[in-house]
């Protein structure tokens, strides 16, 4: 094994180990239905059920996250370019501030 494969596994395994430590465990409910879609999914690609879970529940948040609309307000918050950009007046500030509290609980 040369030395470069042999530093891109420890660098792979060195990403798995702090992944690993990211991790949290939580209870969730789900669909009988669901449930049979996530094991087939688990089955056809012999991946753990968690594994897939986590995945789609990651790839769902990151789309959702995305998909906030930006609802242009009416104070000019900085200017880019020459071009005047509109605070957000929509959902997503308030998201961000959610976001940051789950994050940060003790304040």
């Amino acid at each position: 094994m040369s030395n470069r494969r042999f530093s891109e596994m420890l660098n792979q395994w060195e990403e798995q180990r702090q992944q690993k430590q990211e991790l949290v465990t939580v209870p969730v409910s789900v669909a009988k239905k669901d449930l049979e879609r996530l094991q087939a999914l688990a089955d056809v690609y012999d991946q753990p059920l968690e594994s897939i879970m986590a995945d789609l529940m990651h790839a769902a948040l990151a789309e959702a996250e995305s998909s906030i609309p930006y609802v242009p307000g009416s104070r000019v918050i900085r200017v880019e370019d020459g071009e005047p950009c509109y605070e957000d007046e929509g959902k997503m500030p308030d998201y961000l501030d959610a976001r940051h509290r789950a994050a940060h609980p003790e304040n």
